[in-house]
């Protein structure tokens, strides 16, 4: 997997995120409008290390899940000391699309992972030998994994619930060790409060505004269950389905305190998102950082789960065998259509197409620009710009005119020439919005390009010359908080 992977990463284009992260990477800080910063850190580590190009952008991201394997190897040994559920836990990890495939693309999942996987391997080495000192490995790691997502804040309820319910973690209430893994969580992450105390609060509402009231319904919840068991793999699901159910019951093996110990981990992050998406749509990646903890519950139920009735048993058996199969053929799917394109899906229904033609579509838009002698081009998305950013020859910038937050870590980001033409480039399905056209005096379709993957168009985009501005061009910082 981690061959292919890297294979994969030299071949295709940059995903939108990426381009965009990579631009942090360029203007380091410690906060962003979207996210806290350790993506860009590990895109800087990545690129330094292996260079500036998509290969080097992904490489580390890549290499650490595949130390996510070595990871879960030890704790599977650690809880269960059985070297069959150990080795489950690898190949149910490498089989599940989230990983397999989503780990050629690097976004703030990736340091999540990483950093909670770590907090989690540091929690069942405490577990496995009672050494108090690992509590400041699983405070440093949690502190790394706020620094990539809030979501990692979650950790903490999880740790609080296990040592409620597991036996052995009880004495550790009156030990200073919890607390000062707590004290590094916090001077870890201080930083990025800081950040956003001197930027309006920015990230923290543009995360926790997610919490709105928005009116109940189950449509999310059965939108959201169904991503889990797509990224995870359908049949994993059933495992870990299985797993949760010894989990709830004693067996009386000694495998019951370890269970628990996992399900309190992971409760606390599953009950909130499941009780979001009664409101509000929960994207499928954002239960990521509890794929390891599900792959460790399946590989145990793939082993011990015996369920009484018939029906259970024979799927749980059938789980059991196919899981990994299934999995990886998934993967190897995936891989093919976004390397070779051998299926002619359209464009917009074909996830992989995200990965081609951007660097065409540049050059392509640059040879435009330099027809109509315009100096500069505006966007209106992040993802766009970012794409562009990444593929558009430098001596022609690329601005996204509105959501002006987004972009004040990079200090070249200033006020186009007025004196000079614009472009003006948008998705053809949206550009039936004006976008900043109205901010100049003329502006006039010049042309239409096309995105491409062997000779296939993905997208279509219009092209606007822009024209003496009627004022200033970029919005506000202020407006776009307002925003």
């Amino acid at each position: 997997m981690l061959v292919v992977q890297l294979f994969a990463a030299s071949r295709l284009e940059l995903m939108f995120d990426e381009a965009y992260y990579r631009l942090w990477a360029a203007h380091l800080d410690w906060g962003y409008y979207d996210h806290p910063p350790m993506v860009a850190v590990w895109i800087k580590l990545s690129s330094t290390l292996f260079g500036a190009s998509e290969f080097g952008i992904r490489a580390l991201g890549i290499v650490a899940t595949a130390l996510g394997s070595v990871a879960l190897w030890g704790m599977a040994r650690d809880l269960f000391d059985d070297g069959r559920k150990a080795a489950l836990a690898v190949l149910l990890w490498n089989a599940c699309p989230l990983v397999g495939v989503g780990a050629l693309v690097v976004t703030p999942d990736t340091p999540l992972m990483f950093g909670w996987t770590t907090a989690l391997w540091a929690m069942v080495r405490l577990y496995r030998t009672g050494d108090w000192r690992w509590w400041l490995l699983v405070g440093a790691a949690t502190g790394l994994a706020l620094e990539a997502k809030y979501t990692a804040l979650f950790l903490g309820p999880g740790i609080v619930l296990a040592m409620v319910m597991v036996a052995p973690m009880r004495r550790w209430w009156t030990h200073p060790g919890p607390y000062m893994g707590g004290a590094i969580a916090l001077a870890i992450f201080a930083p990025n409060i800081l950040w956003n105390a001197q930027h309006g609060w920015a990230t923290f509402e543009k995360q926790f505004g997610r919490i709105g009231d928005a009116e109940w319904t189950l449509r999310f919840l059965f939108e959201f269950l169904g991503g889990q068991i797509g990224l995870l793999n359908p049949l994993t699901f059933v495992l870990v389905v299985a797993g949760a159910a010894l989990a709830w019951r004693r067996t009386g093996d000694s495998a019951d305190e370890s269970r628990r110990l996992l399900a309190s981990l992971a409760l606390p992050l599953i009950i909130y998102f499941l009780f979001h998406s009664l409101h509000d749509r929960v994207q499928a990646n954002w239960l990521a950082p509890l794929f390891p903890l599900f792959v460790l519950i399946a590989a145990d139920a793939a082993v011990s789960a015996r369920p009484s009735v018939e029906w259970a048993a024979r799927l749980v058996g059938f789980a059991r065998a196919w899981a990994v199969p299934l999995g990886l053929g998934l993967t190897a799917a995936v891989y093919v259509q976004a390397l070779f394109a051998p299926l002619p899906v359209p464009g917009r229904s074909d996830p992989t197409a995200l990965l081609a033609g951007w660097r065409q579509l540049s050059a392509d838009l640059a040879e435009v620009a330099r027809r109509e002698k315009a100096t500069y081009v505006l966007t209106q998305g992040y993802a766009l710009t970012g794409l562009l950013k990444a593929y558009t020859p430098r001596d022609l910038p690329v601005q996204q005119y509105n959501e002006r937050i987004r972009w004040v870590f990079d200090a070249s980001s200033r006020e186009p020439d007025h004196g000079a033409a614009g472009l003006y480039v948008v998705e053809e399905r949206r550009s039936a919005d004006v976008g900043p056209r109205p901010l100049f005096e003329a502006s006039t379709e010049v042309a239409r390009i096309e995105r491409k993957r062997r000779g296939t168009m993905l997208e279509s985009y219009v092209v606007y010359r822009l024209d003496r501005p009627k004022g200033a061009i970029l919005q506000a910082v202020s407006e776009s908080l307002k925003k």
